[in-house]
This record gives structure tokens, C-alpha cells and sequence, in this order.
């Protein structure tokens, strides 16, 4: 195994960044590096910084406004970009990380409409790069444990099931009722 650490930068520090901050800053310091932050709001950068200060002794990360997005990749050189943007700028960025030779990672939903999900498709043929879309509550322990009922049959043959999901202003409220924009 390689003692080599995997490099990562982030684009968009709303609330979907932190879980990626924080596992790279702590679970996984010993194989990954976040190398980077960039976004529109100098403060969110900042926040983040003092967050992986304070809560988990770690150096600062340079920060870049996403405007000089290109500049963050040539100075930190990451293997990875994490796009965590508004969902309507998921493609810019994951195009443009792979077009500059790093692989992309994305939260669900890739992007909001098929042209954009097209200029992705196009962009990981031309360039070989990889792009993993993420769906975090996918495998949380409590849906792991409910698909492997299912699968089980503990509970039959489901004919029907009705899922519904309450927003709230702590979890999903802003990206819920914004995905599509």
C-alpha cells in the first residue's frame, strides 16, 4: 500500500461540504488531504478553516474564490475535486475539474437537466477522468438494514411502499425545494 496520501480540493461550502470536510480532516487524514476550498463567500471559507482549526488541530487550507478555480488547481495539484455547489453549477465545475486532468466527485443530483448531464458524459470520454456521484442517506445503517429485510423476505413480497420525507429546516429544506435550479 502507498503511503502517499490522496489530494482533494472542494468547490461549495454550504451545508453538503461539511460532511466531506470533516471526514477528510479526521476519519481519513491518514489517506486523504483536503489541499483546498474555494466558493463565492470568503466567509464560508473562513468558517471552515476555523472549524478545522479549532475542532480538529489541522492547518488551514488555502482558500480561492471560485472565480479563480483553475488557479486552485494548478497551485494545489488535488487527484480530486469534490463539487458541492448549487446544483445548477455542478456540471461547470465537474467538467472543468476533469478538462484540467482530476478526477470529480459530486453530490447527488449529478446535474438538473440533460444537456448538462450530456457536457458531463462527453467530458469523462474526452478526458478519462473518473466522476462518483454521492448519495450519503442511501447507506445510512437504517436504509442498509431495511433493503436487507427486503432482500431477506422477513417481511414478504412489498406490493406497495409509499416514502416520504419531512423537510425541515435543519436538514434538506434549501437543497429540497432548489435542486432543479
Amino acid at each position: 500500500m502507498s503511503n502517499t496520501r490522496k489530494r482533494y480540493a472542494l468547490i461549495g461550502t454550504g451545508g453538503r461540504a461539511k460532511m466531506f470536510v470533516d471526514a477528510l480532516v479526521s476519519t481519513y487524514r491518514d489517506t486523504s488531504e483536503l489541499v483546498a476550498i474555494a466558493d463565492l463567500s470568503q466567509t464560508r471559507m473562513d468558517w471552515y478553516n476555523n472549524r478545522i482549526a479549532e475542532e480538529y488541530d489541522a492547518a488551514p487550507v488555502p482558500t480561492y474564490h471560485a472565480d479563480q478555480f483553475d488557479q486552485m488547481i494548478a497551485e494545489t495539484k488535488p487527484d480530486a475535486v469534490i463539487v458541492t455547489t448549487m446544483d445548477s453549477t455542478h456540471h461547470i465545475y465537474i467538467n472543468r475539474a476533469m478538462t484540467l486532468g482530476c478526477d470529480a466527485i459530486s453530490e447527488k443530483p449529478m446535474t438538473i437537466d440533460a444537456a448538462k448531464a450530456r457536457s458531463i458524459f462527453e467530458t469523462i470520454e474526452q478526458t478519462g477522468q473518473s466522476l462518483r456521484v454521492t448519495f450519503n442517506y442511501r447507506y445510512a445503517p437504517i436504509a442498509t438494514k431495511v433493503r436487507e429485510l427486503l432482500m431477506q423476505g422477513v417481511v414478504g413480497r412489498p406490493l406497495h411502499v409509499n416514502f416520504q420525507w419531512v423537510l425541515d429546516t435543519f436538514h434538506g429544506a434549501d437543497y429540497f425545494r432548489r435542486w432543479h435550479r
